[in-house]
């Protein structure tokens, strides 16, 4: 009783529920996705901040008192030479100082705008992987519970054959042996889908509502292996190592011109008292003077000289890996087709061509009972292993898809 609760309370979903596809799996995830939300609200910020990169620093306004005497003060602050200042006072970069900041922001706009671009390629897979995974536990769970029904079957047969003295106590044990560990297995399909479905809603949190499909999608064959190889350089995820080898190059040419000296430009008024004196007007000029370049820019541009070639060899290092993941999902796809159709062309039939044996055997009295059980959960147990090498042979299909779409957006 408690295995039945607990199936029917884990697969159990409202009479007309929809059928969730992977197509409409992958669609959800990207619409109701906030990591995706959030990646692009903050390319448009950075985007946004970046003509401020660009523009001149705020203006100073400057309020004062010159030449003020020290004798008597503050009960006479004033003189004839004393002066009241107000000045505006402006920085002025030198260089090309703005435009390389401005430049420099944009830089790393387009690496979050990357970004958002390989998380989505990623979400694809993920929901993909997430929902094969489902998939699989509830199809598996699907053909155990067919088993558990003909051995449910079979137990009564055997205990009516018994009563009429046909039959045998010891194959109703093992009938019931055989119901008990098929339950078992079905208990632990149920917690694997559980986990499974748990995974998926991370993607697409209503996914519960929705019941699976019968059948695995139809994948078309993928292009082959060279083409997918030469786009690799155009993948979302290596584009983002690509804008971050943009924003360390920004940092270098800022770091260039961090010699050019900055200037201030002040202008003032001084209005004085007292008869025949003339206000004064104030105008100078400031420069900064890096002199000592060895011990402050030139070790500022070594470090982000260095910094870039990290980013090179990162971006290098990517491209290899993204290489290696390809290689191992086209492998593990051919692989797994070459078997799945070994199942199918010999493996399945066999199973099925020694059950239909067996149950003639037995019907003629040339087989036992127990026999005929085993003969079916082996062929339940073939189909398992079938339903694993599709799933296998789909996920590896999703891989290479997340490599596929890279060629098909460079296009």
């Amino acid at each position: 009783m408690r295995i039945a609760i607990l199936l029917l309370a884990l697969w159990c979903v409202p009479a007309g529920a929809q059928v969730l596809t992977l197509e409409a799996a992958r669609h959800r995830a990207l619409s109701q996705q906030p990591a995706l939300n959030a990646l692009d609200l903050n390319a448009r910020a950075l985007a946004a901040a970046a003509p401020a990169e660009g523009a001149l620093p705020d203006p100073r306004l400057k309020l004062g008192l010159l030449n003020v005497p020290a004798r008597n003060f503050p009960g006479a602050p004033w003189e004839d030479m004393t002066q009241f200042l107000i000045s505006y006072e402006q920085m002025l970069p030198g260089g090309n100082k703005r435009r390389l900041r401005e430049e420099r922001a944009l830089a790393e706009a387009e690496q979050a705008k990357a970004e958002s671009g390989g998380q989505r390629q990623a979400i694809l897979r993920e929901v993909a992987f997430a929902w094969l995974d489902a998939w699989q536990a509830i199809a598996t769970e699907r053909s155990v519970r067919e088993l558990a029904n003909e051995l449910g079957r079979a137990i009564e047969l055997v205990q009516i054959g018994v009563a009429s003295g046909r039959g045998s106590q010891a194959e109703v044990f093992a009938s019931r042996q055989m119901l008990s560990m098929a339950a078992d297995r079905r208990l632990e399909l149920a917690a694997q889908a559980e986990k499974a479905r748990a995974a998926l809603r991370r993607w697409v949190p209503d996914a519960g509502t929705f019941e699976l499909p019968v059948e695995l999608p139809a994948w078309r064959d993928p292009p082959a292996l060279p083409t997918l190889a030469e786009n690799l350089e155009h993948h979302p995820q290596h584009a983002m190592h690509l804008r971050a080898l943009g924003v360390a190059d920004a940092d270098v040419a800022l770091a260039r011109e961090a010699s050019a000296s900055d200037r201030t430009l002040e202008f003032g008024y001084a209005l004085r008292q007292g008869n025949n004196r003339s206000d004064m007007l104030l105008f100078q000029v400031t420069f900064e003077l890096p002199i000592f370049s060895e011990r402050k820019q030139d070790r500022l541009l070594e470090s982000k000289l260095r910094l870039a070639e990290r980013a090179r060899e990162q971006r290098a290092d990517h491209l290899r890996q993204l290489r290696a993941e390809l290689d191992a999902a086209w492998t593990e796809w051919r692989v797994a087709g070459e078997r799945l159709e070994n199942f199918k062309r010999a493996t399945l039939p066999a199973s099925r061509a020694r059950l239909d044996t067996l149950i003639a055997a037995q019907a003629s009295g040339r087989a036992e009972l127990s026999q005929v059980l085993e003969a079916r959960r082996q062929l339940v147990e073939t189909r398992v292993q079938e339903i694993s090498l599709g799933t296998t042979r789909a996920k590896a299909r999703a891989a290479i898809e997340y490599f596929e779409h890279a060629a098909e957006d460079h296009k």
